[in-house]
């Protein structure tokens, strides 16, 4: 496994947010060097690496999801898939390894039988008999046909697997994924203003409702004159009470 390059120039004074693009700018050009090799399935070593720069990318968003929002957050599910592809073909690689070396082991036990035979001439000799029936014994149940089958299907398995994972890799790179990844570091890195929870950092929020305007006083000279009818009214009023 490569390892993970170094992260530097990191401060320890200075908040996370404000070194979000540092951190995940090295991780997201490992995973996407990586991926350079996607479209050649005999990359063994290569998709796998890429399996796990990927994890590393994951695991620092789940370390910093608090600088992220949550619309985001949810979004992060396509990593999971993305290493569930990687991780099945990953595993057929691996036993096919396994299957390999079992069948080397047995067909290295077959050759020193076959040398067993090598000094006979002829028919002649009753050793050359009895070797052949125990050759004959010993192949009867041999595990050799089950562990060739084995490794046919896991090669036909990784084929389909293979081209499962290239269209879903396909999909991410239509939509842009790279670029979603860093435009969210950079917002999450500069949210500007802070706003409420829910509301996108960056996006500076509604504006506060406009104050009812309040009537104003004109000069004292301006307003309308009493009428009698208004005076006669009030003395009316006073009269009653």
């Amino acid at each position: 496994m490569a390892r993970a390059e170094v992260i530097t120039g990191l401060e320890p004074g200075e908040s996370a947010r404000s070194q979000l693009a540092a951190i995940f700018g090295v991780r997201i050009d490992e995973m996407w060097a990586w991926s350079a090799h996607v479209q050649d399935a005999s990359r063994v070593l290569e998709l796998h690496q890429l399996r796990i720069a990927a994890k590393r990318v994951r695991y620092l968003f789940d370390a910093l999801a608090a600088c992220f929002q949550p619309a985001f957050r949810d979004q992060l599910v396509v990593f999971k898939q993305l290493q569930d592809h990687l991780g099945e073909i990953h595993d057929c690689d691996v036993w096919a390894d396994i299957l390999r070396r079992s069948m080397r082991d047995h067909l290295r036990d077959l050759n020193s039988r076959r040398k067993a035979l090598k000094p006979f001439v002829g028919a002649a000799d009753a050793d050359l008999g009895r070797l052949a029936r125990e050759f004959a014994d010993e192949t009867r149940d041999s595990p050799l046909r089950g562990l060739a089958l084995m490794l046919d299907d896991l090669v036909a398995r990784r084929a389909k697997l293979y081209r499962r994972f290239i269209r879903f890799w396909t999909r991410l790179e239509r939509r842009g994924f790279r670029k979603q990844l860093e435009h969210a570091v950079a917002q999450a890195a500069d949210p500007g203003p802070s706003s409420p929870a829910g509301e996108s950092p960056g996006q500076p929020p509604d504006p506060p409702p406009a104050p009812t305007p309040r009537p104003i006083a004109g000069p004292a000279e301006s307003a309308p004159p009493r009428s009698n009818a208004d005076d006669s009214g009030a003395d009316e009023i006073a009269a009653a009470g």
